[in-house]
């Protein structure tokens, strides 16, 4: 399981749930982008909202599209909600299940680091 909490800017809705069924769909390359947002992205809730077992999840986003976005008019960039994904969690998970993509992740940390100290 790879934990996961998602909540509204105005902190009046929290949910935690499992992103792993994210994580087995995801492409190589948002799994990527996710990591170098410090595990944090909205795009993985919208991708789980309408799996059942999410039903919490679609309350949040429904209550952040429906009430928030009307107050967030005036910036279109505030976002409505937050969701933060454990990124131990999912790097140990990828280690097991998308080793590929794991290497990949170590390999860009790597080059990464060599950049900066060259």
């Amino acid at each position: 399981m790879i934990h996961a909490a998602c909540h509204t800017a105005d902190e009046a809705m929290r949910v935690e749930f499992d992103a792993t069924p994210w994580f087995e769909q995801a492409d190589p390359a948002a799994i990527a982008r996710l990591a170098k947002r410090g595990w944090s992205a909205p795009w993985v809730a919208d991708a789980l909202e309408h799996r059942t077992g999410y039903e919490a999840l679609r309350d949040l986003i429904r209550y952040a599209r429906d009430r928030l976005e009307i107050e967030s008019r005036e910036d279109p960039s505030w976002p409505t909600f937050e969701c933060r994904v454990d990124g131990a969690e999912a790097t140990a998970w990828l280690e097991r299940h998308r080793s590929d993509i794991a290497a990949e992740m170590r390999r860009a940390a790597s080059r990464g680091r060599d950049e900066v100290a060259g």
